[in-house]
């Protein structure tokens, strides 16, 4: 571990505790672990970024049905690449520290497949087939599940916004819990 400390500034170990919801020992481990993934022998440069392929690898994500719209959102450029800031973002939202309204900021636009802010038909039948995946679930009971989703929680008509999303997922105790992964 203490190889891994030399590659930081005490100033930049920091700057990142208090950017992020990790420990120091958390953004130690989070760099070992990303030097393993993105197998890099260069450890001065923190901003190479890297395609979703390598980071898809990452065990928390590579079975994951979002792994794609994660990379995406998380990535600095919205490019799918990820640089090692970009990761550290990723793992703090998905700390057990991070609060619910960042969760959901997130979530949300994890679910906004294209990227309209707002959660329409479109976007929501897209989640239901990546978390039913093959489950059969016939085409009527998507469309039911996904009525009910906007009956329930679009208040005006215009598909979910960011705002009635967080408020649902207030609801949602579990969601906190599920929306994470440890380093």
């Amino acid at each position: 571990m203490g190889n891994s400390k030399s590659c930081f500034s005490e100033e930049e170990l920091q700057d990142y505790e208090d950017l992020t919801y990790l420990t120091r020992k958390e953004i130690l481990l989070a760099w070992s672990r990303w030097m393993e993934l993105v197998q890099c022998q260069d450890s001065s440069n923190k901003s190479a970024r890297y395609p979703d392929k390598v980071i898809h690898q990452l065990p928390e994500l590579k079975h994951n049905p979002f792994c794609e719209r994660i990379t995406r959102v998380f990535s600095s450029e919205h490019d799918s690449r990820m640089s090692f800031e970009d990761f550290l973002d990723l793992l703090s939202v998905m700390s057990d520290k991070a609060p619910l309204q960042l969760k959901a900021f997130y979530a949300f636009h994890i679910f906004d497949f294209n990227e309209d802010k707002s959660l329409d038909r479109d976007d929501l039948g897209l989640v239901v087939d990546k978390l039913t995946g093959d489950s059969g679930l016939l085409p009527e009971e998507k469309e039911k599940l996904v009525d009910k989703l906007l009956e329930e929680t679009d208040l005006d008509g215009g598909g979910i916004s960011e705002e009635e999303f967080k408020h649902l997922l207030t609801k949602c105790p579990d969601f906190i819990h599920s929306f994470r992964f440890s380093i």
